[in-house]
């Protein structure tokens, strides 16, 4: 009679496992990290520049230092390991005018670009690069509960590359106001930005208009 095998343990199986478990954790740690390349092509030099994820509740410290970021410089910012995609900016100038861009996902997009009035931070599809946008009517009711007049806003669907003409023209949107813009059928996606009877600017990107119309600066 033959002796019975008994089953080779599975050791050289866990063994591969538990090699493979640090790689897959580096890229989910690696996913997570919404450091990003900045570059300034405002035409100004930038003084100060917070960078935050979006669910900090503080700015946190100067990312430039004393020496700021000349017109055309570049300068790699670090962000949390663990700290998300979505990161918020602030940016102070050398002559005084903040500026603030919102929610960039900055893992989708590793090279943020400052510039005005040409599109800044925004990553471009080719025809070939992504799904088909969606299609409808889009509208838009811009709601300012902040507590400064806004006295520009500029609404360019998002695969646009310039911002376009300013859609209040002479009007502005008192504190409490709300402003109606009429925008042409077609693409749902939309990017917007407002600047402020103070000089700061301020962008949301990537809207769906034809989902949700009404949108609240503050």
């Amino acid at each position: 009679m033959r002796a019975r095998r008994r089953p080779r343990p599975a050791l050289p199986l866990l063994a591969l496992l538990a090699l493979l478990a640090p790689v897959s954790d580096a890229r989910a740690l690696e996913e997570l990290d919404g450091s990003f390349n900045l570059t300034n092509r405002s035409g100004r030099p930038v003084e100060r520049l917070y960078a935050s994820p979006v669910s900090a509740r503080q700015w946190g410290e100067n990312r430039l230092g004393a020496a700021g970021l000349a017109e055309g410089g570049s300068i790699a910012i670090r962000m949390p390991p663990t700290g998300g995609c979505r990161t918020d900016l602030r940016l102070v100038f050398r002559d005084g005018p903040t500026e603030e861009r919102r929610d960039i996902d900055t893992c989708l997009d590793r090279e943020v670009v400052i510039g005005t009035p040409a599109r800044t931070g925004a990553l471009r599809h080719g025809p070939e690069g992504g799904p088909a946008p969606v299609q409808g009517r889009p509208g838009l009711v811009l709601v300012n509960d902040g507590n400064r007049a806004i006295r520009e806003l500029y609404a360019s669907p998002s695969s646009d590359n310039d911002w376009g003409e300013d859609r209040l023209g002479r009007d502005t949107v008192p504190p409490g106001g709300r402003a109606t813009i009429r925008l042409p059928a077609g693409g749902c996606a939309y990017d917007l930005r407002v600047v402020w009877a103070n000089g700061r600017a301020e962008e949301r990107r990537g809207l769906n208009l034809c989902d949700s119309a009404e949108i609240s600066f503050r």
